[in-house]
């Protein structure tokens, strides 16, 4: 009774939303109510946002003709994440047929050393979310880990694992110089991407202290990146949180899309409307 009675408080006090959406996560978390899809508008399923991301990456799949893609972490950290986007591909494969194959990209040991005042010291140091890889190797069922660091494991990550088309990826790499390493992969051959690939950043809203701005961490290595790259684009999405029914959410402002206007299929069509006719009086 008293664990039922604090995740009740927890619901009420905690999650700013209306009563009845409250009650429709605690039964659903209980009595599995809800499809899919309203299981992400709604958050009543764990990192929601890995689950859109992934099931908008298979829809745009679906229309290239293309049967399975990749997933993307980087930053697996204890392996709550990478475990949560086994269950979300399941899920994704279930509602659209298109099946993932799943990558973890770690050191495994732990952040390294802040390189400079960009990587946010006052935020994180050496040591910070270091991994069991045998406990997490022992739970993951398709995932597979890829442990170093980013900058090596990178290099010849395309030529050795081949990965089928990228189309989600989710950054919490959490330091300004191991996401600019890690965005290096938007520069890899067009048949291992999809032309828009959805991307979740980890670490760009917070409160005060956490004081995330354009000139350090996540935030400026988008920016920078942008800068280097004439025909691929890192941008957010512009209003997500009031598109789709969706409950306003904080994950809605941490969703960008990579645009790789020269890849070949980037101006395919995927749209159904067609025309628009004029509606009788």
């Amino acid at each position: 009774m008293r664990r039922t009675l604090d995740r009740i408080r927890h619901y009420l006090l905690m999650k700013p939303v209306p009563l009845r959406y409250l009650a429709l996560r605690y039964l659903d978390k209980h009595f599995d109510l809800l499809s899919y899809e309203d299981k992400l508008r709604w958050g009543t399923i764990a990192r929601p946002h890995y689950g859109h991301c992934l099931l908008h990456s298979a829809y745009l799949a679906r229309r290239l003709g293309i049967r399975t893609i990749s997933a993307i972490e980087f930053g697996v950290a204890g392996g709550n994440g990478l475990l949560s986007l086994e269950q979300h591909a399941k899920s994704v494969l279930a509602a659209t047929g298109i099946e993932s194959v799943i990558y973890g990209f770690d050191t495994g040991e732990g952040m390294p050393p802040p390189r400079d005042y960009r990587d946010c010291p006052y935020l994180w140091q050496a040591g910070y979310f270091k991994m069991d890889a045998e406990a997490l190797r022992a739970r993951l069922k398709v995932a597979q880990l890829v442990l170093g660091s980013v900058e090596e494991t990178l290099r010849d990550f395309c030529s050795k694992h081949q990965p089928p088309p990228i189309g989600f990826i989710a950054f919490d790499l959490d330091y300004y110089s191991s996401t600019v390493a890690a965005l290096r992969i938007l520069e890899a051959e067009h048949r291992h991407l999809l032309p828009r690939v959805a991307c979740y950043f980890d670490d760009m809203v917070g409160d005060i202290d956490w004081a995330y701005n354009p000139f350090t961490g996540e935030m400026l290595a988008v920016q920078e990146f942008n800068d280097r790259h004439a025909d691929m684009k890192i941008a957010p999405v512009q209003g997500l949180r009031f598109w789709g029914g969706h409950l306003p959410s904080l994950w809605h402002e941490q969703i960008f899309v990579a645009h790789l206007f020269h890849h070949p299929e980037y101006g395919r069509p995927i749209s159904d409307l067609h025309q628009l006719p004029l509606t009788a009086e």
